[in-house]
């Protein structure tokens, strides 16, 4: 692991001008009710499709997950049972310390509390960062050996923007409403691994096959259905990606100018630019900047430069 370096711009111990709660709840609603519409249309397919019975099941399961995220996440909430589900672990020295000092930096400014979130780690060549529910913040094993201290505190000041601009049951309730389309959007990545025999014209061969396949599902639909419902499924299917890149989207930009409005603007965008991809194909950032719940890396710096005002 590389030396952690000090050096970098002074910080300002401000609070982060957090976006009014009621507002982002609003968005967060609006944004997320094609992912609900898309969750209720699949429940009432499964139905129409395969029979009552299964989709009755289905629904049971489904409020179970929701009962037990609840409780794990918020009633009485095991942040280890869920950190671990998540895949995270919990740091081992030096890691711990590293983490530690990283953070009190970060929660010391004035109107930040720090005490109620956990720090964890997910193994993983990937430089990156995430904020959990149960006010959970983890960083991957290649951030924290690549990023020196400042730079490690600006990528936790943005994960602490995500906990302090929507409110942790808005992010539950979201979570599990988007539970049937995230299984299957699963089933649609799983089955689209095949074209990656295609090399670099696998991102092609997929949008040319999601594309002839949306009318297929009207048409196989429709006896099921009916035409008028058939024609509403395929379109939250061409809607729901979009408007939850979007709220991913609007989330990452509010968490970097939480970052810049704790003092940590110069290195986060550093850290970024040390992300960024040699190159990319011009098909996979189109598909990056539609349907990607991270916008392009470059944009971020763009608009955390603007905010510094340099």
């Amino acid at each position: 692991m590389p030396a952690h370096s000090d050096a970098g711009s002074p910080r300002r111990a401000t609070a982060p001008a957090v976006r009014p709660r009621y507002l982002a709840m609003v968005v967060t609603v609006l944004l997320a009710l094609p992912t609900v519409l898309l969750s209720v249309a699949i429940t009432l397919v499964l139905g129409a499709w395969v029979g009552i019975w299964l989709t009755v099941t289905a629904v049971v399961v489904w409020v179970f997950v929701g009962v037990m995220l609840f409780d794990t996440a918020w009633f009485t909430p095991n942040r280890a049972k869920f950190a671990k589900s998540s895949g995270f672990r919990r740091p081992i020295p030096p890691e711990d310390e590293l983490l530690a000092a990283a953070w009190g930096q970060v929660t010391s400014a004035p109107g930040v509390d720090g005490w109620p979130y956990s720090l964890w780690v997910e193994q993983s060549d990937d430089p990156n960062a995430f904020a959990a529910p149960s006010r959970i913040v983890a960083v991957t094993s290649s951030a924290l050996a690549d990023l020196d201290s400042r730079q490690l505190e600006a990528v936790l000041a943005h994960e602490l923007g995500h906990h302090l601009n929507v409110d942790p049951r808005v992010r539950l309730v979201d979570m599990w409403l988007a539970l049937p389309g995230r299984v299957l959007w699963a089933v649609c990545r799983y089955l689209g691994r095949i074209a990656g025999i295609l090399g670099p014209l696998a991102p092609f061969a997929r949008l040319v096959a999601a594309a002839g396949l949306l009318p297929v599902v009207a048409i196989v639909l429709t006896p099921v259905v009916g035409f008028d419902a058939a024609l509403l499924f395929v379109v939250l299917l061409i809607v729901e990606p979009l408007t939850r890149s979007a709220q991913c989207h609007r989330d990452e930009y509010a968490a970097d100018r939480a970052a810049v409005d704790l003092g940590y603007g110069r290195e986060l965008a550093d850290a970024l630019r040390g992300w960024e991809p040699a190159s990319t194909p011009r098909l996979v950032a189109l598909h990056h900047r539609l349907y990607s719940t991270h916008p392009p890396l470059a944009s971020r710096i763009r608009k955390i430069t603007a905010r510094l005002g340099e």
